[in-house]
């Protein structure tokens, strides 16, 4: 009877030994105490209300996790992504949620879950609204059009100019108040027919100058009309330019900002451009509200988000994304907690009100 007892624990002790004493006192610890929750401080995935309630998205997500695993846990904001990372490797946290993208520089120093939430780097660049902006856009349309516009006023001189002509003194068998007298007659006439104003106080009294003031008006109603087609279309060119998506190449040349370690920032240093870094996400749009900087990259939801909550009307996000990606918990390096995280996360994002609860965040 004693060898076997013997055995036993031999056997005990050698597998305690394989496993680790980290690994087996984490495991011991997890079920006996509350996991320790760090919160990325980042609307709308994980944030703290002014009367200390978290909210969000991930913390709405992690409620129902810890509900299927039966665990307790506490929540811990933290403001910055490095301080979670340290924390994780360091053992003073047992997951991390919010808005945490998966990357390759992360995944080499922590694990990540199953992903629960799409998502990707997207761009928010200054809005240009406003008269001051409308009419810089018809005046560059102008300067596009330029040549069309010099056309018709060159058409429009030498009208009046042939009017005159035809209509000057001595040609007609009537001169009244009403005749085109002068060249600036005959260049005013041109105007106001042209435009379809048509005063009638200049008027042709020549067979010939009549047939000429048929031919102007049916050919000045064309000339405006191809001038006002050309202006619309443009105008609305520059506006299906502006909705288009934002692409890795309309970075090159321009001042960039982003969060320090985020993934914004982790994208243009794979890109190799360089950026200023700021503490907040409200910091770094800031700069671009107010001029010193030119567009901020940043994870799509929380760029959104903050946009439209802070910055509406300064400041829009291009429809698309630079490059797309998933948001997981992250968790210690070997955590006991993952597979049956995993298990609960394929269940919770599957279900219909989940889906519903995103959708409210994020619209569909």
């Amino acid at each position: 009877m004693k060898q076997p007892r013997l055995l036993s624990v031999l056997t005990t002790t050698a597998l305690c030994l394989a496993m680790g004493p980290g690994r087996a006192t984490s495991a011991e610890r997890l079920e006996s105490e509350p996991l320790r929750v760090a919160v990325y401080d980042v609307a709308p995935y994980g944030n703290v209300t002014p009367d200390g309630a978290f909210r969000g998205v991930s913390v709405e997500l992690w409620r129902r996790v810890a509900e299927e695993l039966g665990s307790q846990y506490r929540l811990t904001p933290v403001a910055q992504i490095d301080a979670i990372l340290a924390g994780l490797e360091q053992g003073r946290f047992d997951a991390a949620i919010g808005a945490i993208t998966i990357t390759p520089e992360r995944a080499s120093r922590v694990d990540f879950s199953y992903p629960a939430h799409r998502s990707g780097v997207a761009v928010a660049l200054r809005k240009e609204a406003g008269p001051v902006s409308a009419l810089v856009a018809y005046g560059l349309v102008a300067v596009e059009l330029s040549s069309l516009i010099a056309g018709m006023l060159a058409l429009l001189l030498a009208i009046g100019v042939v009017m005159w002509f035809i209509e000057r003194p001595g040609r007609s068998a009537a001169t009244t108040e009403s005749s085109v007298v002068t060249l600036r007659d005959g260049i005013y006439w041109a105007v106001v027919t042209m435009t379809t104003v048509g005063y009638g106080d200049k008027t042709p009294k020549t067979p010939v100058g009549r047939f000429v003031a048929i031919v102007w008006m049916l050919g000045s109603v064309a000339l405006v009309s191809l001038l006002s087609a050309s202006l619309v279309s443009r105008l609305t060119a520059e506006q299906v330019e502006s909705s288009v998506p934002f692409t890795e190449s309309d970075l090159v040349g321009k001042r960039l900002a982003a969060v320090a370690s985020s993934s914004g920032a982790e994208y243009l240093d794979a890109l190799r451009l360089a950026y200023a870094k700021h503490d907040t996400l409200q910091e770094a749009l800031a700069s671009v509200a107010d001029g010193e900087a030119d567009a901020v990259v940043n994870s799509a939801g929380a760029l959104r988000y903050m946009t439209t909550a802070r910055f509406a009307k300064t400041l829009r996000v291009p429809g698309g994304l630079l490059a797309p990606a998933y948001m997981a918990i992250a968790l210690p390096e070997q955590s006991p907690l993952k597979k049956p995280i995993d298990r609960a996360l394929m269940k919770i994002t599957a279900s219909p009100e989940w889906r519903s609860l995103e959708d409210r965040y994020f619209g569909k």
